[in-house]
């Protein structure tokens, strides 16, 4: 990390960026990304949400509505609409063809093998048994990075999630402290990349000490409001109905061990366990209670293990995003009262990494919609069929094949053969463009020489796509179509309900009010930039939002 930092340091030198604190900066900039948070939720459970303020207590969704800027048609500008690219979106203002994070796994072919977006062979995980991780693979700096520089590394950057990739990639390089949760022993973990010294810091290890989410045990997470609210939901078409006639009942495991650790995370708990992390991490490293101003970014991971599994339309789905309203109000409460100055100097920013597509069972038994699941297989064997009879034996696919988007093909084995690489993806993409539920395939070549057709969604291709990193082939799904099998559902396409999610601005000097015009989660971070008064991140290609919110 430190030679990361001398090389930032001198590259900053060098472009002559700014390294001073705008005019009274907010004390604490604090971001949530709620995961698979798609744009239609919080005006879908707008009645259920806390009112904006109440007997002087702050509410959650509303008091972002009333005294900030939603944006309603924000949209990320990217594929693959996932976890990794997400979050290094929020916080870096750039995309995967810019900033090294072209999936949550592709193929390296520097050493043949997949590689996982934040895995990271040269450090040690701390406090636990998973694998290391660090922001070893982002090549880009984020607004922590920039802050950090900007006030000679006093402010203070903390990152908090569930996943590790959401804490490691919107926390960035340089932060102070970025912890994620380890299944297998219920605890809060790091790596040496931000604890050197191999030990966690004292108030994380203290919180694994005390286990306060072991008291989950034996729990059962039902509906917070009565039954009838739920009406407007569907029950997931895999989920049996719950025995005592609840919308849904969802017992935890009585063993304290990892059959608890692991499936909690996966309902109301999941978030209760965040939540209260990032509180410890408000009071312990002191944030927004410095001269200079400090970032925490917290990631609610459990709404997307919920969405997969239950889907969209689920009570599950409203339940889940009824009760984080809940909690953004106790925490934005707990900001009031211990911030010098309460919320006026606090800027939060609320947003969501990618949306998730309706469970195709749902959409095509119930409402004749005509999509389905479970086409990736389909696409592999399809592409290696082609490529056999018309260049002749050999494995035409490299590592699992498809990653996301990308289907990666076996360049040496076309050279050996003497064969023209665009030739090769051309006949490869051709046959992943004839499977059912393929919408299109576009070859390296094409994506690098703009001749890819001019669809409304050609940025996101291009923005997706990565020239070092990404595939030979690059596929899009269908409308509605599923690549996966199994059950549940997912996300990571073009179209809007995996791009669409709300973004929120509360900050002192912003104006309130509903803005449809189209922004992208690439805005977010040089608007970030612009209230703290620091130069963008170094690979930023997003548009400062300051000139419509501000007052």
């Amino acid at each position: 990390m430190t030679t990361f930092l001398a090389m930032l340091a001198l590259g900053s030198a060098q472009q002559g960026r700014a390294s001073r604190i705008g005019i009274n900066p907010p004390k604490l900039v604090v971001l949530f990304s709620i995961d698979q948070f798609r744009g239609d939720y919080v005006e879908r459970f707008y009645p259920y949400f806390l009112p904006s303020k109440s007997g002087g207590k702050l509410g959650g969704f509303r008091y972002l509505m009333d005294t900030g800027a939603h944006f309603r048609n924000a949209m990320h500008n990217h594929l693959p609409t996932a976890t990794g690219p997400g979050h290094a979106t929020l916080m870096t203002g750039s995309e995967p063809a810019y900033d090294g994070i072209v999936g949550n796994d592709w193929f390296n072919r520097t050493t043949g093998k997949s590689m996982y977006v934040v895995s990271d062979p040269d450090v040690q995980t701390v406090g636990g048994t998973s694998g290391p991780m660090s922001p070893k693979n982002l090549t880009v700096t984020t607004v922590g990075d920039e802050l950090k520089m900007a006030t000679n590394g006093k402010s203070r950057v903390v990152g908090v999630a569930v996943k590790d990739r959401a804490a490691i990639l919107m926390a960035g390089h340089a932060a102070d402290t970025v912890i994620w949760w380890d299944n297998g022993t219920g605890n809060w973990v790091t790596s040496t990349w931000y604890a050197p010294n191999k030990q966690l810091p004292s108030w994380v290890s203290k919180f694994d000490s005390e286990r306060p989410w072991d008291k989950y045990a034996g729990k059962v997470w039902e509906p917070l409001l009565s039954d009838d609210v739920y009406s407007i939901s569907r029950r997931a078409p895999a989920e049996k109905p719950a025995a005592n006639g609840k919308p849904f009942s969802h017992a935890m495991s009585t063993k304290v061990d990892k059959s608890l650790w692991g499936p909690m995370i996966t309902s109301q708990y999941g978030n209760e366990l965040t939540f209260d992390a990032a509180t410890h991490a408000v009071d312990n490293e002191k944030l927004g209670q410095r001269d200079v101003p400090d970032i925490l970014v917290v990631n609610l991971s459990t709404n997307d293990y919920v969405g997969h599994q239950y889907g969209p339309n689920s009570p599950e789905v409203m339940d889940i995003t009824i009760r984080t309203d809940r909690l953004l109000s106790e925490f934005f409460n707990n900001l009031n009262a211990k911030v010098p100055g309460g919320m006026d100097n606090v800027a939060v920013v609320v947003t969501g990494d990618h949306g998730v597509v309706p469970i195709p069972e749902e959409s095509n038994d119930v409402y004749k919609t005509g999509v389905f699941r479970g086409l990736g297989d389909e696409v592999k064997e399809t592409a290696q069929k082609a490529l056999t009879a018309k260049f002749g034996e050999g494995s035409w696919l490299m590592g699992d094949g498809l990653y996301e988007q990308n289907l990666y093909l076996n360049r040496d084995l076309a050279a050996k053969k003497g064969l023209n690489m665009p030739e090769v993806e051309q006949a490869a993409a051709d046959a992943v463009a004839s499977v059912k539920g393929v919408f299109a395939a576009y070859t390296r070549t094409q994506i690098m020489h703009n001749q890819v057709p001019q669809v409304p969604f050609l940025s996101r291709i291009v923005n997706g796509f990565n020239t070092q990193l990404g595939g030979d082939v690059f596929m899009l799904e269908a409308p509605g179509i599923y690549p996966d099998g199994g059950t549940g559902t997912g996300h990571g396409t073009v179209w809007d309900y995996d791009a669409h999610v709300p973004i929120f601005f509360h900050a002192k000097g912003i104006k309130p009010g509903n803005y449809l015009k189209r922004v992208h989660t690439s805005d977010i971070a040089p608007t970030i930039c612009r209230l703290l008064g620091i130069e963008s991140p170094t690979g930023n290609v997003g548009v400062p939002l300051v000139d419509t919110i501000s007052k």
